[in-house]
């Protein structure tokens, strides 16, 4: 039915269809008009005849009616019915009288026309009337006298018809439809994809050049089409066509992706790649990470990379580029785990602990509800540990991990500080605080019901019970480290209370937290008196080859003495303090690589700044660097700057712009303390980066802790993947330089080396017959590379 459709939808039957109604009703309209005037005229002489006949009889009738002679009356109609066209005849006397009536009835086959005449007697001037004739004639010879010539005219009309039709036709078929039909197969062999075969014929009309047109247009979708292929064959990544919700063409990458057989996904709805019981796919968004399923059912992370045709016609189609995701997110995901959770225990850990109190303070401003912090210690954790070993003490704290997630609301946070430490978080808690304080209490008294429970590990029934400290908070004038603190003290209070208790932090706590107040005036004080200096620590390649230094500031109080950074850093971060202090550092270390650069046994070295997430926010910060570059010519492929992750939470796009710009000027870049913050690979492989650096805090029990020791491998692996240099950070033992070197790790700083000391005795400690100017650890634009950098 379809295909007969389609023939009378075709061009030629649409032709020959015009052609004939073209030819047909001109013909038609010339036999109906001579139609009309034939019987025009056959009325026209009928009357005509009629009156003839009927002045005819009233003539020759006069006489005999004034007479009343019958016989010659009736003689003369008779006469009269002699012409076959006379139907009757009637003769009646001046009062209307009939005299005489002859009819021949079978006459009427068609219209009738009737006349009638007075008969009168003229005589000396007068006029008499003797009667009346009535004469009736009948067209049926006449009509049927006219059909014979309609129907002639009509087989002669349609003689022509035809051979005007036939000849028209001829010349169609043979200059018009065949070559168009020839045309027709030859594009669907096109759009079937045959470009081999050409149309094989010329012509010099319009119909010729079309067919010219169309072959130059095969052999271009031919060269292009085998270009497309090869460049869907070798890409390496999934190409999708994908039209009104169906694949028609997949490459042989997403066919391998999917698991599918060379041709076999053409034809398959959109929606088989996607889980069955997953959201159905977005076609408006332009890129997702999404989970898709292979044609074996499992399924896998992926890139989708969506672009329409044409967004003025969506059902033009979209191209689909699929990157499989699997191994990357996995990575992604065990260093985000590693980095985030506690191992032993699954447990959010410090880090993670950090930021979600960080959103329960502004959530608690948002709310005006008070919330609370739990700082939890185990009593004589210690002496168990000690006493039973350190499975036994794994296990303990995996069960105390266990029995606290089940005392707390599943909105609340339960984390793991290290050791025996444990906080929670209570968040919405109410707007009293004497019903907050009364909720704490609650929550612990459901925290010791727990964990004064026996323990039962592998074989050992044990007892254990915890101190419990609170602090509790309204908002973000309470900051994080305060709370920290507060929390901490109150536990404290708690063990010396008897242990096994809980205390709430009080004002006599309040001593330790007014200490910082006036810590942070000294700090204020230092920065005017310059009373900070700089440490160098050597960072080494090798064995015992110092390639350069890291920074460290120091601050010598007058009356406190040395101040050490861990207190008055974070202070000076919280404080703002940290961008003046920071501007000094950069400018003192660029100062010393001026004056190394004047001595060939220097010259070689570079220093590492850190750099804090505040002085980076800077808008200032890229021109200030350059500024101190400039005035104090230090050459800047020997600055590298070192980043903490915490640099990278806010602000990242406009980070890496500054670090680009940077970049271009010949500034290094290091990550400090890889693993230990927000991590994202995403944003890894974007950052103009030479350098990772391992976290101090892996390497300290990298021999006994197997997952330090695999988050150690694994950021050496990656950074390597990434074509980036690492170095260890903390390293004090031979054993932990050992370990990294076998890990593929050549480049350390730590007390193993060297501790941190003052510029005089860095100097004197560094050998000028083993430093090599220009090398790679410290040239930001040597090759970015392990191996690089391991080479003797």
């Amino acid at each position: 039915m379809s295909k007969l459709g389609d023939r009378l939808s075709s061009l030629s039957v649409g032709m020959v269809v015009a052609m004939a109604a073209g030819l047909f009703v001109p013909a038609l309209i010339g036999i109906m008009t001579l139609s009309y005037l034939r019987q025009e005229q056959i009325n026209k002489e009928l009357s005509a005849y009629l009156d003839e006949r009927a002045l005819q009889l009233s003539n020759s009738l006069a006489v005999p009616v004034w007479n009343y002679n019958t016989v010659s009356v009736r003689t003369i109609g008779q006469s009269a019915l002699l012409d076959p066209q006379v139907v009757r005849i009637t003769v009646s006397d001046s009062d209307k009288v009939p005299i005489v009536v002859l009819e021949q009835a079978q006459r009427r086959l068609g219209t009738s026309q009737v006349v009638q005449r007075p008969l009168l007697m003229r005589g000396n001037g007068t006029e008499e009337l003797a009667g009346f004739v009535e004469i009736e004639v009948d067209d049926g010879l006449k009509q049927q006298e006219f059909a014979r010539d309609r129907r002639a005219y009509a087989f002669i009309l349609l003689g022509q018809f035809v051979l005007s039709l036939g000849c028209i036709l001829v010349a169609l078929h043979l200059r018009v439809l065949r070559p168009l039909h020839r045309l027709t197969l030859f594009s669907n062999r096109l759009a079937g994809g045959d470009f081999e075969q050409s149309i094989g014929w010329e012509r010099q009309d319009e119909i010729g050049h079309l067919a010219h047109q169309m072959d130059r247009m095969r052999s271009d979708l031919k060269t292009s089409f085998a270009e497309q292929q090869v460049i869907l064959s070798n890409v390496q990544v999934g190409v999708l066509f994908v039209r009104d919700g169906k694949l028609h063409i997949a490459n042989r990458h997403a066919e391998q992706i999917f698991g599918y057989g060379h041709g076999t996904m053409a034809g398959l709805p959109a929606s088989a790649l996607y889980p069955a019981n997953g959201p159905l796919p977005d076609t408006r968004l332009d890129e997702e990470l999404r989970f898709l399923q292979r044609q074996d059912g499992t399924h896998f992370w992926a890139q989708v990379r969506k672009r329409s045709l044409d967004p003025r016609l969506p059902q033009a189609g979209s191209i689909w580029v699929i990157e499989d995701f699997t191994a990357r997110k996995a990575a992604e995901d065990e260093i985000n785990s590693l980095a985030f959770y506690d191992p032993l225990t699954r447990l959010p850990n410090r880090r993670l602990l950090m930021d979600r109190l960080k959103q329960a303070l502004v959530a608690s401003s948002r709310s005006a509800k008070c919330g609370a912090l739990l700082f939890i210690d185990l009593d004589h954790f210690k002496t168990l540990n000690d006493t039973l070993g350190h499975d036994k003490g794994d296990l303990l704290l995996q069960q105390v991990a266990s029995r606290l997630v089940t005392c707390v609301r599943e909105g609340d946070t339960v984390a793991r500080l290290g050791g025996d430490e444990f906080v929670v978080i209570l968040e919405d808690l109410g707007e009293n605080p004497e019903e907050v304080a009364a909720h704490c209490r609650v929550v612990g008294e459901k925290i010791f019901s727990a964990l004064n429970l026996s323990y039962s590990l592998a074989g050992h029934d044990v007892r254990s019970t915890p101190s419990i400290g609170v602090a509790l908070f309204d908002g973000p004038r309470d900051s994080i480290d305060e709370l920290l603190k507060q929390a901490d003290l109150a536990m404290y209070q708690a063990k010396t209370a008897g242990r096994n208790t809980l205390r709430f932090f009080d004002t006599a706590m309040q001593a330790a937290v007014s200490e910082r107040a006036v810590l942070e005036s000294d700090l204020r004080e230092a920065l005017r008196q310059q009373q900070f200096a700089l440490h160098y620590q050597p960072q080494v390649e090798g064995q015992s080859q110092i390639t350069g230094a890291e920074v460290l500031l120091r601050w010598r109080h007058p009356q406190r003495g040395m101040v050490s950074p861990s207190y008055f850093i974070p202070l000076a971060e919280e404080t703002g303090l940290i961008v003046p202090l920071g501007y000094w550092v950069i400018h003192t270390a660029c100062a010393q690589l001026a004056r190394w650069a004047l001595r060939p046994e220097t010259a070689g070295l570079c220093i590492a700044v850190n750099v804090s997430a505040k002085q980076m926010q800077q808008d200032d910060f890229v021109p200030q660097v350059l500024a101190l570059l400039r005035d104090t010519g230090a050459p800047p492929h020997r600055l590298k700057m070192e980043l903490t992750e915490s640099v990278l939470v806010v602000e990242v796009e406009n980070t890496i712009i500054k670090m680009d710009a940077l970049k271009a000027h010949g500034v290094g870049f290091s990550l400090d303390d890889f693993g230990t913050g927000y991590s994202s690979l995403t944003y890894l492989k974007r950052l103009p980066l030479d350098q990772l650096k391992i976290d101090q805090g892996f390497i300290k029990d990298i021999l006994v802790d197997q997952n330090d020791a695999a988050i150690a491998r694994m950021v050496i692996a990656l950074a390597e993947s990434l074509g980036l240099r690492v170095i260890a950070e903390g390293v004090e033992q031979e054993a932990q330089r050992a370990f990294l070197a076998n890990c593929g790790c050549h480049a350390y700083q730590g007390y193993l080396m060297a501790p941190p000391v003052p510029i005089a005795d860095f100097e004197a400690m560094h050998d000028p017959s083993v430093c090599r100017t220009g090398d790679a650890a410290c040239d930001s634009s040597a090759p970015r590379s392990t191996a690089d950098a391991s080479r003797p």
